[in-house]
């Protein structure tokens, strides 16, 4: 589709070629592993003449506020409070603990435009709906 195209974040910075085909198919070889890869994903679509840009991050989202007022959360995420310092530094109000890696928690910056869903299957769900809605 052409107004239509996303690409995966692998990790905290790599991303996926552009894929304006079926996105399902490297989503459900995601859902068929054990070890997570997939971090979140870039879309851009076109509607109405107007061009968009949507970033979706799949993990857990936490309000840097909270985290500051509770250091349990911060043992909980396994989360380094030099890192959440950089990014509090930068300017963001909230940060996505990225399903990653199962010990190692990997921790991004997220505005407020962006998108977190929990799990993969909201994630798919999003594509499919948001795909619906596009074409």
């Amino acid at each position: 589709m052409k107004n239509f195209s996303l690409q995966f974040l692998i990790g905290k910075n790599s991303l996926t070629k552009e894929n304006q085909g079926s996105p399902f198919a490297l989503l459900e070889k995601q859902l068929s592993l054990s070890i997570p890869l997939i971090t979140g994903m870039n879309i851009t679509f076109q509607k109405k003449k107007k061009k968009w840009n949507q970033k979706v991050y799949v993990g857990r989202e936490l309000k840097i506020q909270e985290l500051q007022k509770n250091p349990n959360l911060l043992e909980k995420y396994n989360i380094n409070i030099e890192e959440l310092a950089d990014i509090a530094v930068e300017g963001y109000q909230k940060v996505c603990v990225l399903n990653y890696k199962k010990y190692d928690s990997v921790l991004v910056g997220v505005n407020d435009e962006d998108l977190i869903v929990p799990d993969y299957f909201a994630l798919k769900k999003y594509i499919y709906v948001l795909k619906e809605n596009v074409s």
